[in-house]
């Protein structure tokens, strides 16, 4: 599939030097006709004498400077036209792919159906994602009631770590759990580069689902939900087991609904770090997707200097200009 799309992708940067074809092909034609030695002596000896009287030699032969010219010279057009089939990086890689974090800090995170608790997963989460970024731009946001910024945009690990460890549940001002509060602030954050907005919950309201149908519309901004919990079905499974929780069961049918309104994608907290490998894969393809159109088209005319010299060193044959 990958090679299929580089041959779709061919074009040339600089196609108006393919019309140098023409005069080569000109040229060569040309040049074809003066070393017919037949044609040249046509006016001169009679034809029924013509065949007998001309011994071509070795003017034919494939090693000359005339057929060496046929491979060199279109070759030459081609490459100072500059044939691309893939995009370089992006001098602005950085700034597109931001990742704003939201994180959900609503009484509910306090649910020990993850040990140890929805909210510490969360955090667990998170940093694998950050670490497997590397230095990518993140930010940092969490909502209850009401939505608050505790990091703007960094491509510091380390800063992003201390105050991730400082969220905690009843820390902010307003009681309830809002998801749409903290839309104002991230399409503020991805307002520039665009990227990703990536939502961490255990449930979504039913008017919250509604404001996010205008983010499906937002160019360059996707949306993913990361559902942190377990479902009623797996809370039972639990109690037969005889572990019991008093957390309320994860609310999967409105982050499902929430994360469709925004045409994004939705994600459920695993385990191992399947959840996190997926996740990432999906930054990654949006960040290809929505930057593929600043990143520069790679000049492929540079891959056929070599092949170009080396045919031209024929040149400094003995006898080579003699020859023509």
């Amino acid at each position: 599939m990958t090679e299929l799309a580089s041959i779709q992708n061919l074009h040339f940067l600089r196609p108006g030097w393919l019309l140098l074809l023409i005069p080569f092909a000109l040229i060569s034609f040309l040049q074809w006709r003066s070393g017919d030695l037949g044609r040249q002596w046509q006016g001169v000896i009679a034809p029924h004498l013509l065949p007998r009287m001309v011994v071509s030699g070795s003017q034919r032969q494939l090693v000359s400077p005339l057929w060496v010219s046929v491979f060199v010279l279109p070759l030459l057009a081609v490459a100072l036209a500059g044939p691309s089939w893939k995009r370089g990086e992006s001098p602005f890689a950085v700034d597109s792919a931001a990742l704003v974090i939201a994180v959900d800090l609503s009484e509910s995170m306090e649910g020990k159906d993850l040990q140890p608790d929805r909210l510490q997963r969360a955090r667990s989460k998170i940093l694998e994602l950050s670490q497997a970024r590397g230095d990518a731009r993140t930010a940092l946001l969490a909502y209850a009631g009401s939505g608050h910024t505790v990091l703007p945009l960094t491509n510091d690990a380390n800063v992003l770590l201390h105050y991730l460890e400082a969220l905690q549940v009843g820390m902010l001002p307003k009681r309830g759990k809002s998801p749409e509060s903290i839309l104002p602030m991230a399409r503020e954050l991805l307002a520039e580069g665009g990227g990703t907005l990536l939502l961490l919950g255990d449930g979504a309201p039913e008017n919250s689902i509604e404001t996010y149908r205008a983010l499906s519309d937002e160019k360059g901004v996707q949306l993913i939900v990361w559902g942190m919990g377990k479902t009623q079905e797996e809370m039972d499974k639990d109690a037969e087991r005889g572990l019991k929780s008093s957390a309320l069961p994860l609310n999967e049918a409105g982050l499902m609904t929430l994360s469709d309104a925004g045409d994004g994608v939705y994600q459920r907290v695993t385990p191992d770090d399947e959840d996190v490998t997926r996740i990432l894969q999906t930054i990654d393809s949006h960040y290809e997707l929505s930057g593929d159109s600043s990143r520069p088209w790679m000049d492929g005319g540079y891959y056929l200097v070599w092949p170009i010299v080396l045919l031209f060193l024929l040149w400094f044959r003995k006898g080579w200009a003699l020859r023509w």
